[in-house]
């Protein structure tokens, strides 16, 4: 068993029990785990991580511990496979979640009680304890039991109504938008629960809505639309202010370039790379002059021309062109990770540095079940009978 013995991190001997899943949930335990804190993953071969089974795959060779994508969300964890439909199971996992300082999960509410495991039962026992429980809709409401996933809560959220150009139906963002955006809030509670118990000594349950964390992430429409009347609209990609904001065609195959100009000097310095464009406040075919000028340039260099001019522009990166970004290389961001079945590849670090008690992703995502035995031995102190009684049973899998 690996366990982070970076001893200057931030979360080093923090101990949690990870029940999460999919997106939301694990995205949050992982900023745990790659800053020295104890994450045990908890799920079965019966019952995976949902992510385990979609690409891309290492090789496009599908496989339960091939996943990229649930590779890039769960560095650093240990995993153990436990059946959790067999009441043997369940008495590991409650064993689990009396070690812990944190208990993290992301199903339907009130799962973790059937289970035996809810926040009631555990502060009976861990008054310290700490639980969060991420859900689309929360725990209570008259759709607290419904299920639903990401994209649904972006909709719900009104993002969804404001994404796309105004002639045409609303267009989903990319993914699922709210598992992006509620592990930020989730973390933000989390630091303020283990506060509360330094200070007091207080566990507490913390109840996370991805719908409500996405209301929340468009506070500042919500707020326009309150004190003006004004509801913003899909504008495609037209800036609400500035003379032109927009994504352009460059030379090559589906190749891009993010282009903005807020005022009359970068108007100018955008002219002077691209020639005339015409009167910027000719806006019914603006972003067809400017497409036109880009489409026979390389977007790298365009970008840097127009940066140099003092013009904001960015080139739309594919994923490729990230392992080879120079600010990227520079910042150190990707993190080669040996992993048994995947062979050693980048991992994402994180976006922030800690100068003092440095981000550290102690190992590769992990295969399913692969510290099973580890954890019930040095974690939770099974004698290797019991062990082998649990694993004879069916329920290590």
């Amino acid at each position: 068993m690996t366990v982070s013995d970076h001893t200057t991190q931030i979360f080093t001997g923090l101990k949690v029990a990870d029940f999460t899943w999919a997106a939301a949930g694990p995205i949050m335990t992982k900023q745990l785990a790659d800053n020295g804190a104890t994450v045990i993953k908890i799920e079965s071969r019966r019952h995976p991580d949902s992510m385990r089974l979609g690409g891309p795959y290492a090789g496009n060779t599908p496989g339960i511990d091939r996943s990229g994508f649930f590779a890039d969300f769960n560095s650093s964890k240990l995993s153990m496979a436990l059946d959790m439909t067999r009441p043997e199971g369940r008495a590991v996992a409650l064993r689990l979640a009396q070690w812990a300082d944190i208990v993290a999960d992301s199903f339907r509410p009130g799962v973790l009680d059937r289970w035996g495991i809810g926040y009631e039962a555990l502060r009976a026992t861990n008054p310290g304890i700490i639980m969060i429980s991420s859900s689309l809709y929360g725990s209570s409401g008259p759709w607290k039991d419904h299920p639903g996933y990401g994209a649904q809560g972006a909709a719900l959220a009104g993002i969804h109504g404001l994404t796309g150009w105004p002639d045409r139906l609303p267009a989903a963002p990319k993914g699922a938008y709210t598992d992006s955006v509620t592990p930020r809030y989730g973390l933000a509670a989390l630091m303020a629960a283990l506060i509360h118990r330094e200070r007091t000594g207080e566990g507490q349950r913390i109840e996370l809505s991805q719908v409500e964390a996405g209301v929340e992430f468009l506070a500042p429409e919500m707020l326009r639309l309150q004190v003006s009347g004004e509801e913003v609209a899909r504008r495609g990609n037209r800036g609400e202010s500035g003379l032109v904001h927009g994504v352009y065609p460059c030379a090559g195959e589906d190749r891009w370039i993010a282009v903005e100009a807020r005022d009359r000097t970068e108007w100018d310095g955008l002219v002077a790379v691209l020639g005339e464009l015409g009167d910027p406040a000719d806006t019914d075919d603006l972003d067809d002059r400017v497409a036109a000028a880009t489409a026979a340039h390389d977007g790298f260099e365009l970008a840097a021309r127009l940066r140099a001019a003092g013009v904001p522009a960015g080139v739309v990166a594919r994923g490729s062109d990230l392992f080879s970004d120079p600010i990227l290389r520079e910042r150190e961001h990707f993190r080669p990770l040996p992993h048994p079945e995947m062979g050693t590849v980048g991992y994402n670090g994180p976006a922030y540095r800690f100068s003092e008690t440095p981000t550290v992703l102690t190992r590769a995502a992990p295969c399913l079940g692969q510290d099973t035995d580890d954890v019930l031995r040095g974690v939770l102190g099974y004698t290797e009978a019991e062990i082998s009684e649990l694993r004879g049973s069916g329920v290590l899998h």
